[in-house]
C-alpha cells in the first residue's frame, strides 16, 4: 500500500502536476463550480433575514397593529429622516452616549482594581464569591427611588444606576482571569525575579485580556440601557426622556424612531468594543480565528 501511494505520488509528480489530495479536490471543484464566498453567503442571509422581518412588520402594521396606530416600517422610515434632520434628536442621542460611557468608565476604574485584588488571593475569591454572586443578581432598577431622592431627576442618578449594574461583570471577570493565570507563569516571573509592574505587564495582564474584555462588553451594554433607563424613569434629558414623551402623547411613530435608536447604538457600541478588541488582541488565537465576534 505504502510503496503504491508512494508511486502514485511520484509519478504524478514527474507529469508536472503536483500531488492531489481530498481537500484539494474539493477546493478544485469548489472553484470549477462558481461557489459562493461563505462571506458573501453570510450577507446574503442577513438581509434575508432582515426582509423577511420588514415584511411581517409591515404585514402586522396592516393588519392585527391597525387599531393602535402601528407604524409600517415605510413610516417609520420617514419619521426618522424627520427627527434625523432636527438637532434636538442628535443632542438626545448625544446626551445618553456620554451618560453611558462616563458610567462605564467608572464601573472599570472601580471594577478593574477590585477584580485584581479578589483574583490574586485564593481566600479573597472564595470570601467574596457570596458577595459577588448576591451583587451581580439585584437589579438596579429596583434602587431607583432610593437614588432618585438622594440624587434628583440629574445625570449622577444614571451613573450611580450605571455603576452599581456594570461593575460587577467587570469585578468578576477580571478576578476570574487573574485567578486562571497560570502557575508557571508565575513561576516564571519569580525566577526572572520581575518587579510587580513587569509581572502585570508581561505575564499577568496578556493572559488577563481576553476575560476582561468579555466583561467590557457585557458592561458597556448595561451601561447604555441603564443610562436610556433612567432617562425615562427618572425624567432627565436624554433619548430615554424623549421616548417617554412620545409615548405619553401616544405618538407611536416617535416612540419607535427612538426604540430603534436605542437599539442600533447598542449594536454600534457592542461593535466598537469588538474591533478594539481585535486591535489589541490581534495576538489571541480566539481573534486569528475570527471568535472575537
Amino acid at each position: 500500500m505504502t510503496g503504491t501511494r508512494t508511486e502514485r505520488e511520484v509519478t504524478g509528480t514527474e507529469s508536472g502536476r503536483a500531488p492531489t489530495g481530498p481537500k484539494t479536490a474539493r477546493a478544485a471543484a469548489g472553484t470549477r463550480s462558481g461557489a459562493v464566498p461563505t462571506g458573501v453567503r453570510r450577507l446574503v442571509n442577513r438581509l434575508l433575514a432582515i426582509l423577511v422581518a420588514l415584511v411581517v412588520w409591515h404585514l402586522f402594521a396592516l393588519g392585527p397593529g391597525a387599531s393602535s396606530d402601528f407604524p409600517t416600517p415605510s413610516a417609520s422610515f420617514r419619521t426618522a429622516v424627520d427627527l434625523a434632520g432636527t438637532g434636538a434628536y442628535w443632542s438626545n442621542i448625544a446626551t445618553s452616549v456620554e451618560t453611558a460611557l462616563l458610567g462605564l468608565a467608572l464601573a472599570v476604574l472601580v471594577g478593574v482594581p477590585v477584580g485584581l485584588l479578589i483574583g490574586a488571593d485564593e481566600h479573597a475569591r472564595r470570601s467574596t464569591q457570596l458577595l459577588l454572586d448576591f451583587g451581580r443578581t439585584v437589579p438596579a432598577i429596583a434602587l431607583l427611588p432610593l437614588f432618585l431622592l438622594l440624587f434628583g431627576a440629574t445625570r449622577e442618578l444614571g451613573l450611580v444606576l450605571i455603576l452599581v449594574s456594570a461593575v460587577w461583570p467587570v469585578i468578576i471577570q477580571t478576578s476570574y482571569a487573574v485567578g486562571e493565570i497560570s502557575p508557571q507563569l508565575r513561576r516564571v516571573g519569580r525566577a526572572y525575579h520581575l518587579t510587580r509592574w513587569h509581572l502585570l505587564r508581561y505575564l499577568i495582564a496578556p493572559s488577563m485580556f481576553p476575560f476582561v474584555f468579555v466583561g467590557l462588553r457585557i458592561a458597556a451594554t448595561l451601561s447604555l440601557l441603564m443610562a436610556i433607563s433612567s432617562e425615562f424613569l427618572g425624567g432627565s434629558d436624554g433619548l430615554g426622556y424623549v421616548l417617554l414623551q412620545a409615548m405619553q402623547i401616544n405618538d407611536t411613530g416617535r416612540a419607535f424612531v427612538y426604540s430603534f435608536t436605542a437599539a442600533f447604538l447598542g449594536l454600534l457600541l457592542n461593535l466598537v468594543f469588538v474591533l478594539l478588541q481585535r486591535r489589541v488582541l490581534w495576538w489571541h488565537p480566539s481573534v486569528r480565528k475570527g471568535g472575537a465576534a
